[in-house]
């Protein structure tokens, strides 16, 4: 009898650690493009488009973001305000990296660094579900704007 509990412990322990991942959907590039498109559209930033990479370009307060469609990890979600600073010179790139650096330090989940020759801010998360980002976008966004106002602060 002993030995049945313990070998339906196991099992139920195992099933119970394996459960999300037997439950988790894999999302196509193109559900996740129409579910950000029309969440987007519904929020009123109704000049979103698909890019040549896939992912899904919007412009909000006058700058420009796209959402990153990864259908190779749908568990992560990644909103992008891109190319707002043009960096012109060696000396400008050592401020912006001070300036990165002090955004990378006070914002919780916004992320700040170069491309190419431009700074870009990010806020990047992991979710239970491709959908649950409606849940947070706001608050990424407004991380992503307190991001860009540090920044700017610092330079």
């Amino acid at each position: 009898m002993r030995k049945i509990g313990v070998t339906l412990l196991v099992a139920a322990f195992s099933f119970l650690s394996f459960a999300p991942a037997a439950l988790a959907q894999d999302w196509s590039e193109s559900e996740l493009q129409e579910m950000y498109m029309e969440y987007l559209n519904d929020e009123g930033l109704d000049d979103a488009f698909i890019d040549s990479d896939g992912d899904i370009q919007f412009t909000y307060n006058d700058y420009n973001f796209f959402v990153e469609v990864n259908e190779d990890d749908n568990e992560f979600f990644r909103v992008v305000m891109f190319g707002f600073w043009p960096i012109e010179s060696q000396t400008e790139a050592v401020q912006v990296a001070f300036a990165c650096d002090e955004v990378n330090r006070q914002m919780k989940v916004a992320k700040a660094n170069t491309v190419d020759d431009s700074v870009w801010i990010s806020c990047e998360l992991f979710l239970g579900r491709p959908d649950h980002f409606k849940a947070v976008f706001w608050r990424c966004m407004n991380s992503i704007e307190s991001g860009f106002d540090t920044f700017i602060e610092e330079m």
